[in-house]
């Protein structure tokens, strides 16, 4: 991975998350909402909706929306 040290990601970049999922709850969610991941993506949006890992799963409409909004933007631009 060296070779991808401090890369960016600079195209348009939406996170949804569950903010009862373990994995955030035990670290992903400092480094979401930190400034480490922001630098990294400057174009980040980050959604955090109630629930658990298989958020698609669970709130399928919400995430739908999510995603379709996150297009929208994109091919208005």
């Amino acid at each position: 991975m060296a070779p991808w040290q401090g890369s960016k990601i600079t195209v348009p970049t939406k996170f949804i998350g569950g903010d009862k999922d373990v994995g955030f709850q035990n670290g992903t969610k400092d480094f979401v909402e930190g400034d480490i991941f922001k630098s990294l993506v400057p174009n980040l949006e980050v959604v955090i909706l109630d629930g658990h890992h298989y958020i698609h799963q669970e709130k399928a409409q919400q995430v739908s929306e999510e995603i379709l909004s996150f297009i929208s933007k994109l091919s208005l631009d």
